[in-house]
């Protein structure tokens, strides 16, 4: 056969350009959902999770809407990781992650792709025009949804041609009569492609040709399930025991449903048949109402049986996870209050900003950790509790203003509204500082390098005099106790002042003496140096900010932006 004759060479160009043009749609699609939605995907899946049927639900809906089992079941694993999510919660958003890759094939059996250029067209337009991110992010999922169906019209018109070859029904018959080989081949192409959905997507356009039986086209729905658990299981490794227990649940559970589908597959074949002829499908709808089913009745199957399946996931991967970083998570904050009660509103923000301190006292304690162990379980850790973090600067700064926008307010009510906006804003930058800490940790660690025990003592004394420092801070805006403490304060802000500019000068003997070989981590001391002094410069702003609001110690700015 020669593979180079113009009539197959372009058709085959072709084939590969369209699904290029998919994957890429899927990607931008994705990624203009994600840019819309933000963090609050993550928020999402934590908040919404409480119950085994709405993990399910949430992983069925978010995964419809990403398209991308993967990165939601990623995102699952990693909050199982971070202590934020239980074991069966990570395990029903797995299973409704499954059902959600389901949409794209409904859209295709429905025969969207005619619309596709108008949706691209569209996409094209928002982008350009939009005068804010949103719109120019709404413009890039129509794009990509565009392209998502653009692709695939480009593959269906030229698959038409690939099937009339000889050596391509030869071997759709081989898979025909051998669905095993199909399933490995569903399973490799997904693996490669990253994406169950291009996969499908293509079975659905040969099978329209009539190239591939009805076994071989079951057989790649079941394979491409096989295919996506990789990246999960990659996600897992090296992580907790819990996160470990996700991703191979996420396995097991494909794995174990492909292989019985597989033992019933003619008879699943034949309900197949019965539901799409009830319902008046196409040829790209039966491979869609194959997909549809086998997930669902997978899910049936499996939904009575998961805490069993975590008892032996339990049994089979024994351990008990570290102890992790204790992590607080923000409070309803009751709006209602502001209007009604304004004092107790300042006392719900006053409660929630306390716990948001001891959140960065455990984000300084991890990355410290993450310093001694360099371990990467150290370093996500620190991504995670940065988030939450977040969360509580986002929403803590949103009910500050809420309730200064009040006329009704005393002068100590706004003097509290001010002290707490800017302790907010401390606490938020200290742990940006701490993930700075970390990303030079990481820097170090990658390239396998490391500080020499002369180093690791002096950010040692560092970290010792911050950490007794945040507690300190935190009890004087408590208790309002700055007459035990602030003096005790501002002494160990000093001692940190004068412990960098010793170790620094140290640290430049030391490479005068070349004591220092390894470059990146004798680059990066002095910078780990100035984000450690910084952290207790807002450390001691909290406690003055608390006593008065004029010897803040820097950052002048905030306080006009509390004003504002």
């Amino acid at each position: 056969m020669n593979i180079f004759n113009t009539d197959l060479v372009r058709p085959v160009g072709l084939v590969l350009g369209g699904l290029a043009l998919f994957i890429y749609g899927i990607n931008q699609m994705s990624d203009g959902l994600k840019s819309i939605a933000g963090s609050r995907i993550r928020e999402y899946i934590e908040k919404y999770t409480s119950n085994l049927f709405m993990a399910v639900l949430v992983g069925t809906i978010i995964t419809g809407v990403l398209q991308s089992s993967t990165a939601v079941t990623v995102i699952s694993i990693s909050l199982v990781r971070a202590g934020l999510m239980r074991l069966e919660q990570a395990i029903g958003i797995t299973i409704g992650a499954n059902i959600g890759t389901c949409f794209t094939s409904i859209m295709i059996g429905l025969n969207i792709e005619q619309f596709a250029y108008y949706i691209i067209f569209a996409g094209i337009v928002l982008m350009l025009l939009a005068k804010k991110k949103k719109i120019t992010y709404l413009g890039r999922v129509l794009l990509g949804f565009g392209f998502i169906f653009a692709g695939l019209e480009i593959m269906g018109d030229q698959l038409v041609q690939v099937a009339d070859q000889a050596w391509f029904n030869d071997a759709m018959q081989v898979l025909g009569k051998n669905p095993w080989l199909a399933l490995l081949g569903g399973t490799i192409a997904t693996a490669a492609l990253q994406s169950s959905t291009a996969v499908i997507g293509i079975v659905q356009k040969l099978y329209t040709t009539g190239a591939i039986a009805p076994v071989a086209g079951v057989a790649f729905i079941f394979g491409s399930n096989v295919g996506t658990t990789l990246t999960a299981i990659i996600a897992g490794a090296g992580g907790s025991v819990s996160s470990k227990r996700a991703a191979w649940f996420h396995a097991v559970y494909n794995i174990a449903g492909a292989l019985l589908g597989m033992l019933i597959l003619t008879p699943f074949v034949y309900f197949t048949n019965w539901v799409n002829d009830a319902l008046s499908g196409n040829a790209e709808m039966w491979i869609a109402q194959a997909h549809f089913i086998f997930n669902v009745g997978s899910t049936l199957l499996i939904f009575p049986f998961v805490n069993q399946s975590v008892k032996l996931l339990k049994l089979l991967i024994p351990g008990d996870d570290r102890q992790g970083a204790k992590i607080e998570t923000i409070d309803e904050l009751d709006y209602s209050l502001i209007t009604t009660f304004p004092a107790a509103a300042l006392e719900v923000a006053k409660k929630n900003t306390i716990r948001m301190g001891r959140n960065v006292l455990e984000i300084v304690k991890v990355s410290r950790t993450y310093l001694e162990t360099k371990n990467s379980e150290d370093y996500d850790e620190v991504q995670e509790i940065e988030s939450i973090v977040n969360k509580y600067d986002t929403n803590l700064s949103k009910y500050l203003l809420k309730i200064v926008q009040q006329q009704t307010l005393a002068k100590d009510q706004t003097t509290e509204y001010s002290k707490n906006f800017l302790i907010v804003k401390n606490l938020e930058r200290m742990s940006d500082l701490c993930v700075n800490l970390s990303e030079f940790y990481k820097m170090v660690y990658d390239e396998k390098e490391y500080f020499s025990t002369d180093a690791l003592e002096e950010l040692g004394k560092i970290y010792d005099l911050i950490e007794t420092m945040i507690p300190e801070v935190l009890d004087i805006y408590e208790n309002e106790n700055a007459d035990t403490l602030l003096a005790e304060v501002n002494k160990k802000e000093k001692m940190i002042n004068e412990l960098e500019d010793e170790f620094r000068e140290r640290h430049f003997v030391r490479m005068c003496n070349e004591e220092c070989p390894k470059q990146i981590a004798a680059s990066v001391f002095v910078d780990i140096l100035s984000n450690l002094e910084r952290i207790g410069d807002h450390s001691l702003n909290i406690a003055n900010n608390t006593v008065n609001l004029n010897k803040n110690h820097e950052d002048k700015y905030l306080e006009v932006a509390a004003a504002s």
